[in-house]
């Protein structure tokens, strides 16, 4: 049962900072049911590492969530986006247990939640709590499964974290269970031919091998030896399955050996958030880019500061002599220990003058730990120091776009290029009329050539907005307004009980940014499923008996407006 408690003096021992006076008693699991998963620690997610585990619900929503141990509800985030609904709870060992994508929380937390959201006039809220404010202890039931933020598919996202840090520790490491006696998967390898002179099998360009074998065996399925002149580091590509489940996990930790001795290793134990986007440097970005499979590699960037390295000799880069004989061996782990081992024999042979490339595209070259710019007529590129993982030769290319466009097209590099910080660009919209000003944006124009929308703000005469990735740019125009639909009841029918009214709204350039909806005059909430472009609202104390007057205001990011009356009658 949960309870409430303005004390503070009763949790002062909680907050002492760097000293965990408690020791951790065990946790219990958040679900009742047995876990079964879909997503494991540290597995590999655009743009960033999954920092829990992915709890089944059975594609359904409603399941009771627990705390997992005596605490204190610490943060309480919503947002129609990212985590969904969000429960953050502080425990008096040092720890911080957090369970995402919610339906809805549980008793005096949603009231707690629901005054909250009142008070501010927004769905959307991200509160810190104070320790005697809301006290739960081990196996209340805090909250109900659900699907809410850009989650895809109804389960629940947990984690466990360091209180002090905030790194997410590994869940499996504190005693939760998963039945998993099956070995990693070993699907191939890729070698990466490194400098002048250095080459893989006759290919200067970078080569992927195919494994056979299985249990704790593999091999090179095509060969028995590679022949590599100079320099080279590798890649290998891994996921881990679990017993009845065929969703494909990430695995544990991954080690190379040459000739007995260990060269590279890595390990998912901790993860520091603001270090999760050096995936892209960690896995092959443009592997991953052009064909969805993540390979990780053994070189170390030189702007990667990611800090999950146990092993890294020479950088992840390796030198293989002429007439010498090589023993490599790969052994990667999951999460249970279970383990697979793929070997092979390497072979050193001379190293080969590279033909000369004359690059008649190159532009300019940025290194990764300085600023770059780069100004031409009617655009402009800067980035801060370590916005790259590495030296970019950098290109730019400007082309004619079709009449809808009010630029041409702005090829900024190449999108297989990851950029880590954001980078800013300034284009010029020489075709833009000028009663159109206050609705133009940048847009990314995609391979299809859809264009999705980029933001800006007007800076003399060019508009400026920040990016994330390279491709190709140019300016639009918003000009419709977003599109409010009814759903649920529908016109002239009847909202029973506690249904769900229900509104679509969406926006077709700039997306929705703002709406808010009233009954008879009194604001309402009404959540907003971003991924869905869907309100719901559960009827409350401001909807009467009969006739009711809603109303619903929503606007996109260049200010286009739209507004929608409904009378929407309402039997209890």
């Amino acid at each position: 049962m949960l309870i409430v408690n303005k004390k503070l003096l009763l949790w002062a021992f909680w907050v002492i900072p760097g000293i965990l006076i408690a020791q951790r008693e065990a946790f219990i699991s958040p679900l009742t049911r047995p876990l079964r998963l879909s997503g494991t620690f540290g597995e590999l997610r655009p743009d960033h590492f999954h920092s829990g585990i992915d709890i089944k619900t059975n594609q359904e929503e409603g399941w009771p969530v627990l705390a997992i141990a005596d605490g204190f509800i610490s943060r309480i985030a919503i947002s129609p986006t990212g985590y969904g609904k969000a429960l953050y709870i502080d425990h008096p060992d040092g720890y911080t247990s957090v369970y995402a994508h919610l339906q809805r929380m549980n008793g005096e937390i949603q009231n707690y939640v629901t005054r909250q959201q009142y008070a501010s006039h927004s769905f959307k809220i991200d509160i810190t709590l104070q320790p005697g404010e809301l006290i739960v202890k081990k196996g209340d039931t805090i909250a109900f499964s659900g699907n809410t933020g850009s989650s895809g598919g109804p389960h629940l996202h947990f984690e466990i974290r360091d209180s002090r840090t905030q790194q997410a520790l590994d869940p499996l490491e504190f005693g939760f269970y998963v039945k998993d006696w099956i070995r990693p998967t070993l699907n191939f390898i890729k070698v990466y031919p490194e400098g002048e002179g250095s080459w893989v099998e006759n290919s200067m360009e970078p080569l992927i091998f195919y494994l056979a074998g299985w249990g704790p065996h593999y091999r090179l399925r095509d060969k028995d030896t590679l022949y590599i002149a100079g320099r080279a580091w590798f890649g290998i590509s891994a996921h881990d399955l679990l017993v009845d489940e065929p969703n494909k996990n990430g695995v544990k930790s991954v080690q190379m050996f040459i000739d007995s001795a260990e060269v590279f290793s890595v390990s998912f134990h901790r993860l520091s958030f603001d270090k999760s986007r050096y995936i892209n440097s960690f896995c092959d970005y443009l592997e991953f880019y052009q064909t969805g499979r993540w390979v990780m590699q053994t070189r170390l960037s030189p702007c990667n500061e990611l800090d999950i390295y146990n092993t890294l000799k020479d950088r992840g880069i390796y030198s293989f002599e002429a007439g010498k004989i090589y023993k490599v061996y790969f052994v990667v782990q999951d999460y249970f220990k279970n383990e697979s081992v793929l070997r092979f024999t390497v072979k050193g042979i001379k190293t080969l003058n590279a033909p000369f490339v004359l690059n008649r595209n190159l532009r300019k070259q940025f290194t990764c730990d300085q600023t770059a710019h780069f100004d031409t007529s009617g655009f402009s590129f800067e980035a801060p120091a370590r916005a790259f993982y590495d030296t970019v030769q950098f290109h730019y290319q400007r082309i004619a776009s079709p009449p809808a466009f009010y630029s041409d097209f702005h090829k900024v590099h190449y999108p297989t290029t990851p950029i880590h910080k954001p980078c800013k660009i300034a284009l010029a919209a020489e075709r833009l009329p000028a009663r159109l000003k206050s609705k133009a944006l940048i847009v990314r124009v995609n391979e299809r050539g859809k264009p999705i929308a980029a933001g800006g703000t007007w800076k003399q005469d060019q508009l400026t907005t920040t990016i994330r990735s390279f491709g190709t740019y140019s300016v639009l125009a918003d000009t419709l307004a977003p599109v409010i639909r009814w759903i649920y009841p529908g016109p002239n029918k009847i909202l029973q009980g506690k249904n769900l009214l229900r509104v679509k709204i969406s926006d077709d350039l700039s997306g929705v940014s703002f709406y808010e909806a009233t009954l008879n005059g009194n604001w309402i909430l009404m959540e907003y499923d971003a991924k869905n472009n869907l309100l719901t609202y559960r009827p409350d104390e401001w909807i009467k008996e009969g006739d009711n007057i809603l109303k619903i205001h929503v606007r996109d990011g260049v200010g286009n407006n739209s507004f929608m009356e409904y009378k929407l009658k309402y039997k209890p």
